[in-house]
């Protein structure tokens, strides 16, 4: 017992629990995470949600109001797949956190175990679905989601992926670039790329923070303090009594709680699209079998495919 508490003394003093979800945390886990941390010091951890609400496994879906996003059984595989392959070269950590609604298919369970067996998914989570937040209040339940993966995240570099996502990649010095970026202290978040660049969208009313969208972003992950989050998704008064700004939109989600906890819009980054660099784009409508076939195709040929990206940054699937 004695060698435990000096241990977690040692790990606390190395890395300060302000970012450690402490309400979570067993001293196991501490340690594991600690030892990852001076192993890999340049680590980019992937964080990426699914989740299986009904209509997961229809051939075709469409993008309808929040919460109701593109789903697929592919994304749970092909999805996956393109995520981690955009970070190839990079000491990677990666999380797959699925929310069940519905039941997942006993395949794609398998497939999704053999991948954690052989080390392409470090962390995997089946969650039973809840609305309910540390057994005391009720947030957007997504948020909950996005939180729970991310809190399993260990690496220098935290990237979080919503699942109806999709990452292909040319020219891999945009990532070089990025955590330069981060490095340097240019950026705290960097989103989706958008024809709104630097700005997610042209929006007048937000004239203090741009969101850091849930969709897809990027950070040092020690930016990120859980449990100043855990307040604000508590209380609303909290939230804009301490961060927010006079008529300002009052959206207490987890992307918008992110944006708001920085020192401005500036510090959010939404690049321009450079498609002949990089694709990060979501689908406004989705057709089974599309992802594999993508996955498959030389990355000029996914371009021709991927010939128009909408507001905010979307796409939608043809019949190939």
């Amino acid at each position: 017992m004695r060698l435990l508490q000096v241990t977690l003394q040692v790990a606390v003093a190395v890395y300060p629990i302000r970012n450690v979800p402490v309400f979570d945390v067993g001293a196991g886990f501490i340690l594991v995470y600690v030892d990852m941390i001076l192993r890999y010091p340049k680590m980019i951890s992937i964080a990426i949600n699914l989740d299986t609400r009904p209509g997961f496994m229809e051939q075709s879906t469409k993008q309808g109001t929040m919460l109701n996003g593109t789903r697929s059984l592919d994304f749970f595989t092909e999805g996956v797949k393109n995520k981690v392959k955009f970070f190839e070269g990079h000491e990677i950590e990666t999380t797959v956190f699925i929310d069940i609604h519905d039941k997942l298919p006993k395949e794609t369970e398998h497939w999704l175990l053999e991948q954690q067996a052989d080390g392409i998914i470090d962390n995997l989570v089946f969650n039973r679905h809840t609305e309910k937040y540390l057994g005391t209040f009720f947030p957007k339940w997504n948020d909950i989601s996005f939180l729970n993966a991310m809190m399993l995240t260990r690496g220098k570099y935290l990237v979080h992926f919503d699942g109806d996502m999709n990452a292909f990649i040319k020219d891999r010095n945009v990532i070089k670039e990025w955590l330069h970026w981060l490095d340097e202290g240019r950026f705290d978040y960097i989103s989706y790329p958008t024809q709104y660049s630097p700005a997610p969208a042209t929006d007048g009313r937000y004239k203090s923070y741009w969101w850091a969208s849930t969709r897809f972003f990027m950070c040092k992950r020690k930016i990120i303090d859980y449990t100043e989050i855990v307040k604000c998704l508590q209380s609303s008064e909290y939230l804009y009594g301490k961060y927010g700004a006079e008529g300002e939109p009052k959206n207490p989600w987890l992307e918008h709680i992110l944006g708001l906890m920085t020192s401005g819009q500036n510090r959010v980054f939404y690049p321009p699209i450079q498609s002949q660099r990089y694709l990060i784009f979501a689908w406004s409508s989705y057709r089974s079998g599309v992802l594999k076939q993508l996955n498959e195709w030389p990355y000029e040929k996914v371009v021709e495919y991927i010939n128009h990206i909408s507001y905010p940054c979307d796409c939608g699937a043809r019949r190939i």
